[in-house]
């Protein structure tokens, strides 16, 4: 291999050349993003490549010098960025494999996943697929036969080592939501291409079916509720059938030709590497906020009165209460200011609320404190133990409400909650997670609204310059 096939797009490289340029360019680039970080005071880690959405921060300003750091950050990515493309183009040319599988290299998790098999698959010439035969594998000689088995022994593969992460680790990480449906993907097409060559149809049904019995045996064995599994079936379903993607690519030949099984022994052998960095070096717990905001046609202070402490709430009606997320119910506070005690009912415990901010109808916040479960998983066993809920993965830490004066007398009620969640990848749960939260948001400010409207209705906006008693 010669510099010049860097900047060849038509070019071939064999595995090794592929391995050593990748191995070489990874070292370099951490070495200058670790400098260009110590330099603005931050600390870099591995992590950062599989989730530059959570772990880069945030700039306040353009002027801000972090900002400054992200601006660098793109600027020095952007040559790496380019031999990574043409190499692997080039290892996909090399390897006798459709050259739009490079896309995967821009997946998290993904990339590493691929990088793995294009070190392992040799050099060929132009592929030329012989005809579809009538090979029969393991006794097997129908397609639907097929695809059952190769789903049952994918899906077999996924509750196991699901089973023995969330028993053993209890790690809900890039290793469990990212690289375990693309493996389980990836095995699952390559058992059923055994065969004969397979269609892109029968690729989303062997995948569609091992991700579906994978997510039956976990709710058998009781280490997952149903409301989880289908929050994260989304995820499972798109990483596996990447993986099936792939497999499909490399393995889709006839029986008369000899599968390849060093890029599944790749993927097999990544893949608790994965699970053992995540262990021994687990990511830090990214926090995030949601904003909710509410016009009310109330005065600032009877808003205030009204949030700090409320009656009963009726029964919910937004759905993901009615499937088991906890959602409030109650708050009550005794005395005034910092020293005040406040608790807030929810329908699974109570939370113990520190007050942090007490600024009458302008600013109220709280800590949140002796934490309940989040909610109450469905499952076909009466009292499930989940290790997210047990080890209180979402970790809400703090509440703040500002109340603004609008310009007709009412109030704008703005609610921040600043929460951290160790599931990954954040990007994706946050989707859920921030749903949720803006629904909690959403059931406390329209009662009270309704509550402190009611209070001024009989005097009129205007006139209520003072709350009524409680």
């Amino acid at each position: 291999m010669k510099p010049a096939d860097l900047w060849n797009w038509n070019g071939r490289v064999s595995r090794f050349a592929y391995f050593l340029t990748g191995l070489l360019a990874f070292l370099v680039k951490h070495s200058v993003d670790t400098v260009l970080a110590y330099h603005f005071g931050l600390r870099w880690h591995l992590w950062n490549y599989w989730a530059p959405v959570d772990r880069l921060p945030k700039p306040q300003a353009s002027g801000d010098p972090l900002g400054h750091f992200l601006v660098l950050l793109f600027l020095t990515a952007i040559p790496f960025i380019w031999i990574g493309v043409v190499m692997t183009v080039n290892r996909l040319r090399d390897a006798g494999q459709p050259v739009w599988l490079v896309l995967l290299s821009f997946v998290p998790v993904v990339n590493l996943l691929l990088f793995a098999v294009l070190c392992t698959l040799p050099t060929q010439p132009l592929v030329h697929f012989d005809s579809p035969g009538n090979s029969v594998v393991w006794g097997i000689q129908s397609r639907a036969g097929s695809a059952t088995l190769a789903a049952l022994v994918a899906g077999f593969m996924g509750m196991s080592v699901t089973w023995i992460d969330l028993r053993t680790f209890g790690i809900y990480g890039l290793s469990l939501f990212v690289a375990l449906p693309f493996v389980m993907g990836y095995l699952a097409v390559w058992l059923h291409c055994l065969s004969q060559p397979r269609s892109a149809a029968d690729i989303v049904a062997v995948v569609s079916l091992s991700v579906l019995l994978a997510g039956l045996g976990i709710a058998a064995v009781a280490i997952e509720g149903i409301i989880c599994l289908l929050m994260a079936a989304p995820i499972a379903w798109i990483l596996a059938l990447c993986g099936g993607a792939l497999a499909h690519a490399v393995h889709n030949h006839s029986a008369t030709q000899r599968p390849a099984t060093s890029s599944l022994a790749a993927l097999l052998m990544v893949l608790p590497a994965f699970f053992g960095a995540e262990h021994f070096a687990p990511p830090p717990v990214p926090r995030y906020q949601v904003h909710t905001g509410m016009d009310i046609a109330a005065p600032p202070l009877v808003v205030w009165n009204r949030l700090i402490a409320f009656p009963p709430i009726g029964a919910p009606q937004e759905l993901p209460f009615r499937l088991g997320i906890s959602y409030p119910i109650e708050a009550q506070i005794q005395g005034e200011g910092l020293t005040a005690d406040r608790e807030c009912r929810f329908s699974s415990g109570s939370f113990k609320e520190p007050i942090l901010v007490w600024e009458p109808g302008k600013h109220f916040a709280f800590a949140v404190a002796d934490e309940p479960m989040l909610m109450k998983e469905m499952s076909p066993y009466p009292d499930i133990k989940v290790r997210h809920l047990e080890d209180h993965d979402f970790q809400p830490e703090r509440a703040d409400f500002v109340l603004t004066v609008l310009p007709n007398g009412g109030t704008h009620l703005e609610g921040t909650t600043t929460y951290r969640n160790k599931m990954w990848p954040g990007i994706y749960w946050r989707l859920w997670t921030d749903t949720i939260v803006h629904s909690i948001h959403r059931r406390v400010f329209a009662h009270v609204k309704q509550l402190a409207e009611a209070d001024v209705r009989p005097l009129g906006l205007a006139a209520a310059s003072t709350p009524p008693p409680r």
